[in-house]
């Protein structure tokens, strides 16, 4: 399991869950390659509307990927603009809601505060006009109204609060949600190095055997493209490595929002630490914490909250964002097979699509039904893209 500040402010006995391993079985209706979070929504999602026997693969932890590596973002204010349609920001959110209710994830329900300089006071103007239009809640806020909000922050100019946004505890949400799984019958098998879709592609093939299954999700973040390009298509998803950094457990309050900077952003979870980073490095797959970039980030820090500069971070980790061309994830039916679907190129929004994205595919899966808002994400946009081999 990664080394980073959610595994750490894990409880012994949700380490264990994300870690065991069940039998691999032969046979299953729904086999769905990849365990971190947009993986386990859409085995959640299936369950919850009885579509068979389902089986949830990776080749290590759950939630060893981009989840466990994020910062647990839950702004659908924030990024509104970024996911191309208010329909899809708002029904995350309502999607989130009503996962929060059913599993516990330490949220914090923080608000968010973009920051400002001064000379773009009417960008962010616009931003809350826009935003509030889209059925956001959004103001502006500077002078008192911000140091209010946010006391220890040091900022000149103005800020766009989001009182909607928050966070959550990635690897608490995924232990309850594997817990209920398993409980309930699915099987979470973490064997499966090695993994390939095989022919026919209702067969995926592990190091530890086959597996018939009726249909096949591919959730495999970074890693998708190496898998899917055995069935002749490959979507244009790459990793970019992102760098956080965390600090040992601070008073409560010490930072209130979540803070968005000019480079990186900053927030504190449930249970203390304050944390902050969110780097995009084109590195391929290269493991590790970059130097320059962890001095970069305890820069911005200390320049944004000077009351802390003496505060030492004591956990730094790194992990691999799936990136989309086009920014915009891939969800649904790969194109050219009846039998496989994609959840991938989630980018920085993982966290927050990912109880969309399986209802997303239970819904096509399920009913052939696909919402109309979110024809940005169809696989087919990138039209044939045949592999390299």
């Amino acid at each position: 399991m990664r080394d980073a500040i959610w595994s750490r402010t894990l409880a012994a006995e949700s380490r264990a869950t994300l870690l065991a391993s069940d039998p691999q079985p032969r046979t299953v209706d729904v086999a769905i390659v990849g365990a971190g979070l947009v993986g386990l929504c859409a085995a959640w999602e299936l369950h919850r509307r009885k579509a068979g026997r389902l089986l949830v693969l990776d080749r290590g932890a759950v939630c060893g990927g981009a989840s466990g590596a994020s910062a647990g973002g839950l702004w659908p204010g924030h990024e509104c603009r970024a996911l191309g349609s208010p329909q899809i920001a708002l029904r995350s959110a309502a999607s989130h809601a009503r996962l929060r209710t059913e599993f516990a994830c330490d949220y914090v329900p923080s608000g968010l505060l973009a920051l400002y300089p001064e000379e773009a006071r009417e960008a962010a103007r616009e931003r809350v006009e826009r935003s509030v239009a889209a059925g956001f809640e959004a103001e502006l806020l500077d002078g008192t109204q911000l140091r209010d909000c946010e006391p220890l922050l040091d900022h000149r100019g103005c800020a766009v609060r989001f009182p909607g946004d928050g966070s959550l505890h990635p690897l608490k949400l995924a232990a309850a949600l594997v817990q209920r799984l398993r409980a309930d019958g699915v099987s979470i098998c973490l064997s499966a190095g090695g993994a390939r879709i095989g022919s026919p592609a209702g067969v995926v093939v592990t190091e530890s055997g086959s597996i018939s299954a009726e249909t096949v999700i591919v959730a495999a973040g970074a890693w998708t493209p190496q898998l899917t390009r055995l069935l002749g298509w490959e979507p244009p998803i790459r990793p970019i490595r992102g760098t956080l950094l965390s600090t040992d457990a601070q008073p409560a309050g010490t930072v209130r929002s979540v803070v968005v900077g000019q480079r990186y952003y900053y927030w504190q979870l449930a249970c203390g630490p304050v944390a902050g980073g969110g780097s995009e490095e084109d590195v391929g797959f290269e493991e590790g914490v970059d130097a320059t970039v962890a001095t970069s980030v305890r820069e911005e820090f200390d320049r944004l909250f000077p009351a802390q500069s003496g505060v030492p971070f004591t956990c730094s980790w790194s992990g691999f964002r799936p990136f989309s061309e086009d920014l915009q994830p891939v969800v649904g039916r790969l194109p050219g097979h009846e039998r496989v679907y994609v959840s991938a190129g989630h980018f920085r929004k993982g966290i927050l699509l990912a109880p969309l994205s399986g209802e997303l595919l239970a819904e096509e899966i399920l009913e052939n039904r696909r919402w109309a808002p979110a024809a940005s994400f169809r696989p087919e946009r990138f039209g044939a893209r045949p592999g390299r081999g």
